[in-house]
């Protein structure tokens, strides 16, 4: 066994309770539509249009707010920036849990936009430069098992529990997350990158539970790594080639994801076990596509070292384009007024096999390659504009998709998602490198088109 795994699992259990914060953070407006709906409401009565604008507020300020986490994480750590993930996080808990107006649900839902976005942001940047290379992907994964856990849990508790009950759990764990991260140690590469040598060097030595070489490895390993790119702002992150091909790859990854359809799946989700021979409630449907992300997501935590990124990625793309495909086809002969009857099995069976191909891929591989492939020191700048750029056409899409469906039919909206996960083999073919089991320093060579002599499965280069 490589040092350090057993301390590195607990530290990734750790940054894990950010994630499960921001998961159900995310899920939190589905289960709290029908409190928020009714005249009992803490806030009184919601209308159809205050729970949209409740919707869309997260999403139009995490745009921002990917920029000030990148920002953060630049220039005082990966470290800082998950604990200024925690304190608006418990800031939203506290307002959501006792305010009886409408204004203040708004502001509380705003600085939930901050635990979405910036939590994925800083927990995955954390933990891909502080884990082994040959667990890099399956504890990176872990954080992503750990959102759908928060996206059910908000199904579930918010269903079962009260209003006041449901958020105040909001508060407790960003609240025990924030003081365990307390006692978690810096990043090495980001403090070798601010000339910390020292500090490096006792980080290293934490998370290699005290192996002196293994450390001094690590840290030889990570020096190199500092280059031209080193003080790279927004505007300069095109001018090196390095950072240059991560930004393009790692854009393309999550601007594919958001087009895979998987936003389109979720938002018509009733609709379509409607439309098919199924027993189940909306209420029971919402828990089984909660329930099959999860079990995706955990086969990817076994699959995503072992296997690699690029044939998950192969999986979600082959497996949403002919699934979408299906269920295109059965949308447009419906919508020709033809008895489909007998095949009522289609959309359920088709949103079920794009549900569970897509998260065990697609739903994690982008994140994740988004902090591989980024050198360290120019990584923050990276992931602020991906993550910007991708909630801003997450938006686009919830927007778009009513006007496509009243205007053309819900075939179209299918159909277009089938064809770019068709357009995703390509891009994985010829643009994605493989990363698994190689360190962030080889990554960072290769990318900037330096030759680097092979080594071991896992080792340091």
């Amino acid at each position: 066994m490589e040092s350090g795994v057993l301390r590195q699992i607990t530290l990734t259990l750790i940054v894990s309770t950010m994630a499960l914060s921001s998961g159900m953070s995310t899920g939190w407006l589905t289960p709290m539509t029908p409190k928020l709906r009714r005249f009992d409401s803490p806030v009184g009565r919601m209308t159809k249009q205050d729970i949209s604008h409740l919707a869309a507020v997260p999403l139009y300020v995490g745009f921002f707010v990917a920029f000030a986490y990148g920002f953060i994480a630049k220039k005082f750590g990966r470290k800082d920036a998950l604990i200024c993930v925690g304190i608006p996080s418990i800031v939203s808990g506290l307002i959501l849990t006792f305010t009886k107006s409408k204004v203040a649900l708004f502001v509380g839902r705003s600085l939930g936009g901050c635990t979405m976005i910036g939590g994925v942001m800083a927990s995955f940047m954390y933990v891909s430069e502080t884990v082994n290379d040959s667990i890099r992907g399956t504890l990176m994964t872990i954080l992503a098992f750990q959102i759908n856990v928060g996206i059910l849990l908000s199904n579930v508790l918010g269903d079962t529990l009260s209003y006041e009950t449901f958020n105040f759990i909001g508060i407790a764990i960003p609240v025990v997350s924030s003081i365990l991260i307390l006692w978690l140690p810096e990043s090495p590469h980001f403090l070798v990158d601010n000339d910390r040598i020292k500090d490096a060097m006792r980080s290293l030595l934490w998370l290699k539970e005290g192996d002196h070489i293994a450390a001094k490895s690590e840290l030889e390993s990570i020096k190199p790594d500092r280059t031209a790119e080193r003080h790279i702002s927004i505007l300069q992150v095109l001018k090196f080639r390095g950072s240059r091909t991560a930004l393009v790859v790692s854009l393309l990854a999550c601007i594919l994801q958001c087009l895979s359809g998987i936003h389109a799946t979720l938002y018509y989700a009733d609709i379509l076990s409607k439309s098919s021979i199924s027993l189940m409630s909306p209420a029971i449907s919402t828990n089984v596509i909660s329930l099959l992300t999860l079990t995706s997501t955990l086969v990817c935590v076994f699959l995503i070292d072992t296997t690699g990124r690029k044939p998950l990625l192969y999986l979600s793309f082959i497996g949403g384009c002919v699934s979408l495909a299906a269920l295109t086809s059965f949308l447009y002969i419906q919508l020709q007024g033809a008895d489909v009857t007998n095949f009522g099995w289609i959309p359920i069976t088709s949103m079920s096999v794009f549900i569970v191909c897509n998260t065990a891929g697609l739903a994690t591989v982008p994140v994740v390659l988004t902090n591989e492939l980024p050198a360290p020191n120019v990584k923050p700048v990276v992931s602020s504009m991906v993550s910007a750029i991708a909630t801003a056409i997450v938006i686009a899409i919830l927007q778009s998709l009513p006007i496509l469906e009243d205007n053309v039919g819900l075939y179209l909206v299918f159909a277009i998602s089938s064809g770019f996960n068709f357009l995703g083999i390509f891009y994985t073919w010829f643009m994605v490198p493989e990363t698994s089991g190689r360190s962030l320093t080889r990554i960072g060579r290769e990318l900037r088109g330096e030759r680097v002599l092979s080594s071991s499965a896992g080792g340091r280069v």
